[in-house]
């Protein structure tokens, strides 16, 4: 099922809908950007110009030319995002293949730690302006924020269906209120636009020495929200996001930048919490109103493309299956997952309770997307390779420059490593090790199984299948899955009966490295007679997956010889015990196979019915004992 933006919809509606959910996190970064980038400093004319300078030149280096440019050249039949990147490297089966997945599967684990920190660090800056708003609840500010944050997570069964076409409409207010603070500033001090030269952010690292490169840590959190661009990219498509960035993201972030820089220059003790000093006092409390909204939307948008890049890795075959709901009968882009959704929720509240302030929660923050930017961009330099086919002096050029630019702002998120940012390392760590041992107990499966199961079609001509009993007016649906495909619950079925029934139709999936698997190219069928056939449905890794649904499809294809009544069939499918032993060498370590035993357990029969769509009245388990 297609999730891909409507055709039917404007480029204007596109674009307004993008500001909702792509930049609701680089839109929220002037809550605390400034301060972190002059965090130490004495507020002068020549730190306030080289720290916007640099603000300036990240823009529109790092967004606008890196991202909106060059990035999203590199789109997977229009899909985005670093599994969707991955999926497309995987085409080309080269000797690169295994660094690509362990790559992909860590900057996957960045991008799920993302899902934690976004919420702490966006919540908790806005709920900060009590301090300049109402001084008197400053002390409520953790209380307060880790009340929005449960809210946040409570509510996320109900999924975003009804309100989230308000999203766009008031992140777009968002930007014109934040815009509109900033220049009333710039008028009065104009001064700042010389920070466009980009003299002034030599100047500033120079004058600074390795103090002021400490702080590009801080300049960075400009851009952090930028991996979003890329991810969102096969929600509303290139233009839409280019277009809402150039006429209304980047010209509010600048203007609310430099305003800021304005407001400092005239009032150098107002360093403590710059955003919010902007308002004047009657647009205080209005100001942090809706300051807040647009953290709970960034939040919820961070949230969101959590749960799509979860569903991704199950169907990619990188973690175990999980309950996928749909919170929405028309998006099927709109998902729900409550083991993810536990995780965030007590990974951001654990933040929040630890670190207690914006400031202290940036140290976390700038690194893990640092370091998903840096994965990305060699991901793409040699998808430029291999697949664009692009000159190697341009390629080495260009690929160099950003390059530069990422490792120059690493080397300065480092610096922070000891004081929080080591927390999102060892997170995506974590994530990385589980994705990988999943992926490798698999594909053990898969050897296992085949080597040491004969062909289905062998088997049944070995037992005369022609002479067997038949059970009239039954058709059965054998589930083979992913790991097993040499049909199971098929042969597990004959050992216990002895029979056939009417018809037998033996089922499988393969996930191809694509987002999307057009209907006409679904089904591939191989048949032993006219009643015994196997089916081979394919599925890209955004595709919903239902096997009553592809089998109506087949039905009105006419794809098999027989047509299955998919009202009355009986669905059997195996389910596998995995017990690890220390017999056979699977893993690296026991303790891993272990690990792997443990996440096998999400293979129960109820969640299989539930990642197949299948009857509940009509389903049969097969149990299946497998030592590794």
């Amino acid at each position: 099922m297609n999730e891909s933006p409507p055709q039917n919809q404007t480029l204007f509606s596109l674009s307004l809908a993008a500001l909702g959910i792509v930049y609701g996190d680089i839109g929220t970064s002037p809550l605390y950007a400034i301060r972190e980038s002059l965090e130490g400093l004495p507020i002068n004319l020549i730190d306030v110009l080289g720290v916007l300078s640099l603000i300036f030149w990240a823009l529109i280096l790092v967004i606008s030319i890196k991202y909106l440019t060059i990035i999203f050249r590199a789109d997977n039949d229009g899909e985005g995002g670093i599994l969707a990147l991955l999926a497309l490297l995987r085409r080309k089966n080269g000797k690169f293949q295994k660094y690509f997945f362990l790559i992909g599967i860590f900057g996957a684990g960045l991008v799920f730690g993302d899902g934690m920190l976004t919420p702490a660090i966006s919540v908790v800056s806005a709920i900060e302006g009590l301090d300049v708003t109402l001084p008197a609840l400053s002390n409520w500010v953790l209380p307060i924020s880790c009340l929005i944050l449960l809210t946040l997570f409570f509510f996320q069964s109900l999924g975003t269906a009804r309100i989230g076409f308000t999203f766009g409409p008031i992140v777009f207010i968002w930007f014109c209120t934040i815009g509109i603070l900033g220049l009333k500033e710039i008028i009065h001090n104009p001064i700042v636009f010389k920070a466009v030269n980009p003299y002034y952010a030599v100047e500033f690292i120079h004058v600074n020495g390795w103090r002021g490169y400490a702080l590009l840590g801080g300049v960075f959190l400009v851009v952090t929200g930028g991996e979003a661009l890329y991810t969102d990219l096969g929600h509303f498509g290139k233009n839409p996001i280019r277009l809402s960035w150039f006429c209304v993201a980047l010209p509010g972030l600048l203007l609310n930048y430099f305003g800021q820089g304005a407001y400092l220059l005239k009032h150098p003790d107002a360093i403590s919490n710059p955003f919010y000093h902007l308002a004047p006092a009657w647009f205080s409390l209005p100001l942090l109103i809706i300051a807040t909204i647009a953290t709970i939307i960034a939040s919820q948008a961070v949230i969101s493309a959590t749960f799509s890049l979860a569903k991704q890795a199950v169907l990619l075959g990188l973690y175990p299956r999980l309950p996928i709901i749909q919170t929405s009968e028309t998006k099927k882009g709109q998902i729900y997952i409550p083991q993810i959704n536990f995780i965030l929720a007590l990974g951001t509240l654990l933040l929040v309770f630890t670190f207690q302030t914006s400031t202290a929660l940036a140290h976390a923050y700038g690194i893990a997307v640092n370091l998903d930017m840096l994965l990305v961009t060699l991901l793409v330099s040699f998808a430029a390779y291999k697949i664009w086919r692009w000159n190697i002096i341009l390629l080495v050029l260009l690929f160099s420059c950003f390059l530069f630019i990422d490792l120059l702002f690493l080397g300065a998120n480092l610096q922070k490593l000891l004081t929080g940012g080591w927390v999102p390392v060892v997170f995506a760590m974590i994530c990385a090790f589980i994705m990988y041992t999943w992926k490798k107990g698999m594909d053990f499966l898969r050897k296992f199984y085949y080597t040491n199961k004969e062909d289905v079609s062998k088997i049944l001509k070995q037992l005369h299948y022609k002479s067997l009993n038949r059970l009239p007016d039954l058709t059965a649906i054998f589930i083979t899955d992913v790991y097993d495909k040499s049909g199971g619950s098929f042969l597990h079925f004959l050992k216990l009966n002895r029979a056939l029934p009417e018809h037998v139709l033996i089922v499988s999936y393969v996930i191809e490295n694509v987002p999307y698997v057009k209907s006409s190219d679904r089904f591939e069928v191989s048949c032993l007679d006219e009643n015994i056939c196997n089916l081979i449905l394919h599925y890209g890794f955004k595709d919903f997956i239902s096997i009553p649904l592809a089998l109506y499809n087949a039905n009105d294809r006419k794809m098999l010889p027989f047509s299955v009544n998919v009202d009355s069939a009986v669905y059997l499918m195996e389910v596998p015990n995995i017990v690890a032993t220390r017999k056979k060498k699977t893993l690296w370590f026991f303790w891993q196979e272990k690990i792997f035993s443990f996440l096998s357990r999400n293979y129960s029969a109820n969640l299989n019915i539930d990642f197949y769509q299948l009857p509940y009245n009509r389903t049969i388990a097969i149990g299946a004992y497998l030592m590794i």
